[in-house]
């Protein structure tokens, strides 16, 4: 199984038009990691790809990673950086295939696009475990293969108008937007092998929605997870070198022992 991060920024990309802030000049560079897309990734298990959200960077995010096939599609929450790429998604698809949300999200989404024939909707409910499976005559069911839906909090002010899932899937647990576990949730967060964590703002700055960078790694210390990839890192991080070297040092003067990881658009990791 493997995980590619295929944007880790926040609702507005980095660099942002018109910025000549350090974060957006060292995002300009060729190559650089500073720069970032909106939030999304690609598993792959067993040759079968889910893209988990959509975001409005999708077609800029596949051909960066020559991604050639999406064969199902999670979506974690129903505000526009998850899912606005989602007709930029059903136009590049050659078939149908289903597409994972909650109830609600989906009531969203198909509001705003209301032609979508290529993402075929599966209701997911929080809690109930489920196996993606492609709607081609030849595709099967995975093997040994079930994700577990959790609620969490992140659009606090009307989680019922914009509940947010994260995705427990083996030995990872993708948690992109979140400021708050619940407890019936978190749970199922102890003792993870890999955990991708919200750290949208960075050290000493807060923002209703999400954490930032020390809540998400004494979080992860916490829930005693192995390995902590940061993603959603916004704009009021230093460059990406720089914002490295402040995360291993936060995290050796407070002993925390989870292995934590600044993530960045391209990262593939083996699980």
């Amino acid at each position: 199984m493997q995980i590619t991060f295929l944007g880790t920024g926040p609702m507005e990309p980095i660099p942002r038009q018109g910025h000549n802030d350090l974060i957006c000049q060292d995002a300009k560079k060729f190559k650089s990691k500073s720069k970032r897309t909106r939030s999304s990734a690609l598993l792959n298990y067993q040759d079968f790809n889910i893209l988990i959200d959509a975001s409005p960077d999708f077609l800029i995010q596949i051909k960066q990673n020559k991604i050639k096939k999406v064969d199902a599609v999670l979506i974690t929450h129903p505000h526009f950086d998850a899912y606005g790429g989602i007709k930029q998604l059903n136009d590049w698809l050659k078939s149908p295939i289903p597409f994972y949300c909650q109830k609600r999200t989906w009531q969203v989404i198909n509001k705003r696009f209301k032609k979508l024939p290529n993402l075929k909707f599966k209701a997911i409910k929080p809690f109930n475990h489920f196996q993606p499976k492609a709607d081609q005559p030849l595709a099967e069911t995975i093997n040994n293969f079930a994700i577990l839906p959790l609620p969490v909090q992140h659009s606090v002010i009307n989680e019922q108008k914009f509940p947010t899932l994260a995705f427990k899937i083996k030995n990872l647990l993708y948690c992109s937007d979140v400021k708050k576990i619940p407890a019936k949730s978190l749970k199922h967060f102890k003792n993870i092998q890999n955990l991708i964590l919200d750290a949208a703002m960075y050290f000493n700055k807060q923002i209703f929605s999400h954490l930032n960078t020390s809540d998400a790694i004494l979080l992860a210390h916490k829930l005693k997870a192995k390995n902590l990839y940061l993603t959603q890192i916004g704009h009021s991080y230093p460059p990406y070198s720089a914002a490295q070297k402040e995360v291993q040092k936060f995290a050796s003067q407070n002993k925390i022992e989870t292995k934590v990881n600044l993530a960045f658009d391209g990262l593939k990791i083996k699980l």
